[in-house]
């Protein structure tokens, strides 16, 4: 049994670890990319892929919102601002892999903004107010990153 578990954490060490850290499934997802997991995102993104199946990426939560996992990364986090922009492009990229990108993109929350909409929000809020932090310059700039790269009509080839 010991040798079972030891060679399944050995394969599934990542995905283990998220389902203690986050839950399973959509929420998974949507918490790795909340928290900038480049780690676990990266392995949903491949998992989905080599499945076909790109149900968690266009997947909406069921909460209020109803954000999937690429409007969460297109609000970008404070926490480390840089990686808003490399999970839109993980989450597109995979998203084209699966056949679903222009749903990805159009996807609407339940006050209608797309991905796009929300880090356009999101930068304006940051440039409406006079900051010195380091942190929210930038986060502004990387949004401005992340809009650039929505409003495009094409992502990185697959």
């Amino acid at each position: 049994f010991v040798r079972l578990f030891a060679e399944k954490l050995a394969r599934e060490g990542v995905r283990m670890a998220a389902e203690l850290s986050y839950g399973t499934g959509g929420m998974a997802l949507r918490q790795a990319v909340r928290m900038g997991d480049m780690v676990t995102l990266k392995r949903y993104c491949k998992e989905a892929q080599e499945a076909g199946d790109a149900k968690l990426i266009i997947e909406k939560a069921e909460t209020f919102r109803e954000w999937t996992p690429l409007h969460i990364a297109s609000w970008g986090q404070v926490k480390d601002p840089k990686k808003a922009k490399d999970m839109v492009e993980i989450l597109l990229q995979t998203a084209k892999k699966c056949g679903v990108e222009g749903n990805l993109r159009a996807a609407k929350t339940n006050d209608q903004h797309t991905a796009l909409d929300l880090a356009k929000e999101r930068r304006d809020q940051i440039m409406s107010v006079r900051t010195d932090d380091s942190n929210e310059l930038e986060l502004k700039r990387n949004l401005d990153k992340v809009c650039k790269y929505l409003e495009s009509t094409t992502t990185i080839p697959a």
